[in-house]
């Protein structure tokens, strides 16, 4: 089978210092009303998902006055979009770290049975310091331990989905049995962390179980990764590091026994102009309205500490902690935007706009040319798109880029199955 590119667009709301541009409209009945807009838009364009990060936060402190409040939950933003769409798949953003595993396994297969099979749980360790304190006291768990943590979830909540087999319904409306009592698998876990007796009581959806996405790219999150997920979210800022890190990946997966390795779906931050000189007038747009103090106070979440610095100085790299147990990742990715070509600390801050991804402005055929190369290159199976907040950027892509991308033979013309396992490629869910 020839393959093919994947595309998700990034759907939280309102991100970052997007309320401030010229036409959008704020307030939970514009957001939810461009939330439906955004679904639609991507369903038209045949893309696999919808994609909704998470942090379990309202963000640092120092970034509150900044920030949008229609910052809405992913679990049921994406049940209501369920109902305005057909095909498009939804993946929510879930953490092993402080969301207990029954209430995961019984949100996410909720969610696949309400969408007719088209859920995936983007497995998430949180390392915030302010997502720590909404839950308790014990402040944020040590990096690699929130794997440990994260591996024994994943096992716990596919023992729930695996409650129910094929055959454990029988609906003997005679005798007044639904199930068959013997075919229900009761988990009985007692592991490190979690003690879950179940079972949980659903059957499995049209798709077996949600698709797992992982967003890790430390060593523990890329082992973690290569283990269990069905595709990778990840920050790459160039070509050579999205091969290399398939590479690894590949590599990694292969020692653990998989079959096939997991999809890579890096970020990619996109503004398309009709022509190149208009794609850089709608670039600067986006650059006169972002908010520096804003990415200054959401930095501060990876250990990285610009307060006071002079926006159109050098980036003082001391700013920049020398370790960290929050994200590794991307405290090095950071650092490495901070390094390359010497930007000022106004221009860095810009570049952490679309975090520490991919990013292109261009023509139709310029990004279409960007897309293909990371895909034609093995630095990416597909992407998940950043329409950088301005509004419309989402219907030009998909009218004008997508188009290109049909012609030359890299994305579907149409969904060929219903299932997001079956847009994704990935075969059928594991079972435990």
């Amino acid at each position: 089978m020839t393959r093919q590119l994947h595309l998700l667009v990034l759907g939280n709301p309102r991100f970052g210092s997007s309320w401030r541009y010229p036409g959008v409209v704020n307030g939970p009945a514009a957001v939810l009303e461009s939330l439906v807009e955004t679904a639609r838009t991507a369903e038209r364009g045949t893309f696999d998902a919808i994609f909704f990060a998470d942090t379990l936060n309202y963000g640092p402190e120092a970034a509150w006055a900044h920030k949008a409040t229609e910052d809405f939950e992913p679990f049921t933003t994406t049940a209501a979009l369920s109902r305005e769409t057909e095909r498009l798949g939804l993946v929510v953003t879930g953490s092993a770290t402080f969301q207990a595993p029954y209430h995961l396994a019984r949100q996410l297969i909720s969610l696949d049975h309400l969408s007719g099979g088209r859920a995936g749980w983007n497995v998430v360790t949180s390392f915030a310091e302010a997502a720590a304190a909404n839950f308790g006291e014990g402040g944020v768990v040590a990096h690699d331990e929130r794997y440990r943590i994260a591996g024994e979830t994943l096992e716990v909540v596919r023992k729930l989905w695996d409650s129910w087999g094929p055959d454990t319904v029988v609906e003997d409306r005679t005798a007044g049995v639904y199930n068959d009592r013997k075919a229900i698998r009761v988990p009985e876990h007692k592991g490190e962390f979690f003690s879950v007796r179940g079972p949980l009581g659903a059957a499995p959806s049209r798709q077996g179980h949600p698709v797992i996405f992982q967003a890790g790219s430390s060593t523990a999150g890329r082992a973690f990764a290569a283990r269990h997920a069905e595709v990778v979210f990840t920050g790459q800022s160039d070509v050579d590091r999205g091969r290399a890190f398939v590479e690894r990946i590949h590599q990694e997966a292969t020692a653990y026994g998989r079959p096939a390795p997991p999809l890579v779906t890096p970020s990619l931050g996109f503004i398309v102009g009709s022509t190149e000189d208009e794609a850089k007038a709608l670039e600067r747009t986006v650059f006169e309205h972002f908010i520096p103090e804003y990415q200054i106070g959401w930095l501060q979440e990876v250990d990285i500490d610009l307060t006071g610095a002079d926006l159109d100085g050098p980036v003082p790299l001391s700013a920049f902690a020398a370790s960290t147990e929050t994200h590794r990742t991307a405290l090095d990715g950071y650092r490495a935007l901070a390094t390359q070509g010497n930007p000022t600390v106004r221009e860095f801050l810009f570049r952490t706009v679309t975090a520490f991804g991919a990013r292109v402005a261009g023509s139709p055929e310029q990004v279409a040319d960007e897309i293909e190369r990371w895909f034609t290159g093995r630095a990416a199976d597909g992407f998940i798109l950043n329409p950088s907040g301005l509004p419309g950027q989402l219907d030009v892509f998909v009218d004008h880029v997508v188009p290109i991308l049909r012609r030359r033979g890299l994305f579907r013309h149409e969904y060929e199955g219903e299932t997001l396992r079956e847009h994704l490629g990935v075969g059928s869910a594991p079972r435990s």
